[in-house]
């Protein structure tokens, strides 16, 4: 177990009385990319990929292209063809550290797969990445959406804010948000880039600067949480999906344990805190549109209990 886990995920393991579970689930995590893995990444047109800077700040990122710019080089190479925005601070935090979280996503068949491991940009700037750890997760909290390839695939930035604190507009755009992407590191500098979901308004805004979502029960594994747990700084990625712009936030996560406070959420096991330091907002020059289908079935009522 000291191989596949980390203390920080131990630690939360332990907490939450679910280390039989995570034992057991740690039986699907692998170094190399299986054969069905390939054929799923080779198929999308995003991926999410979280990176941590020199200052150590977290940032996760989204990347877009054509089905095929995602492919698997060999079982333990992953290569991607496609540009962040300008903006985006990916390519210059992997400049200087080139750990990387790696998560492919589809909406429309609630598939998601893990691969963390370490990245590079060559010349052309084609990212390739070098796999540690390569798993898929369960389908829960997908709400079902599809990609309208009549919209384009590549992101190109008309315009991108830097603040401090997120904005009327974008306070909005979370409290409807039924969406959102988490960056983490471990402690030892391990990336880690995760899904989460829920109806519109499972993520709280307690102020302009102060974020608060609920943990659902998941695969008991929990490497965010773990990494949380032992390296609060953490990113954020919220996307629009009638446009393809992006709301970037990076800053510190804490999670709350207090019985009170989580009976208040349906459905959370556990309450993050989420602070903000930075806000980068990127808007898109050509529309990328998934439409909505569904929300996911799994996902808890939003019915307040106080």
């Amino acid at each position: 177990m000291i191989g596949v886990y980390h203390a920080g995920e131990l630690a939360v393991q332990k907490l939450a009385g679910e280390e039989f579970l995570a034992e057991q689930n740690s039986k699907s995590i692998r170094s190399v990319i299986f054969k069905g893995a390939m054929a799923f990444i080779q198929t999308q047109s995003m991926i999410i990929a979280s990176t941590v800077g020199e200052n150590g700040k977290v940032w996760i990122s989204f990347l877009t292209g054509e089905p095929g710019f995602i492919s698997a080089a060999s079982e333990t190479m992953v290569t991607i063809m496609s540009c962040p925005p300008a903006s985006d601070p990916l390519i210059k935090n992997l400049l200087s550290n080139p750990e990387i979280g790696l998560l492919a996503i589809d909406f429309n068949r609630r598939i998601r797969m893990r691969i963390n491991g370490k990245g590079e940009i060559d010349e052309s700037g084609r990212l390739t990445v070098t796999t540690e750890q390569v798993y898929g997760n369960c389908p829960k909290y997908i709400q079902k959406r599809s990609l309208q390839p009549s919209g384009g695939f590549r992101r190109t930035q008309r315009h991108a804010q830097h603040s401090n604190k997120i904005s009327s507009e974008q306070q909005e755009w979370i409290r409807l948000a039924d969406t959102f992407f988490i960056g983490s590191a471990s402690l030892e500098g391990k990336m880690d880039a995760s899904h989460r979901g829920g109806h519109p308004g499972f993520v709280e805004l307690l102020d302009e600067s102060t974020l608060l979502f609920p943990d659902y029960f998941g695969n008991s594994m929990f490497n965010t949480l773990g990494n949380l747990y032992s390296n609060p700084n953490t990113g954020m990625l919220f996307i629009d999906f009638q446009a393809g712009h992006s709301l970037q936030l990076t800053g510190r996560s804490y999670i709350i344990w207090d019985k009170c406070q989580i009976s208040l959420l349906p459905g959370a096991e556990r309450l993050v805190r989420f602070e903000i330091d930075e806000v980068l907002y990127i808007e898109n020059d050509t529309p990328i549109i998934w439409d909505f289908h569904e929300f996911s079935p799994a996902n808890p009522s939003l019915v307040r209990h106080y």
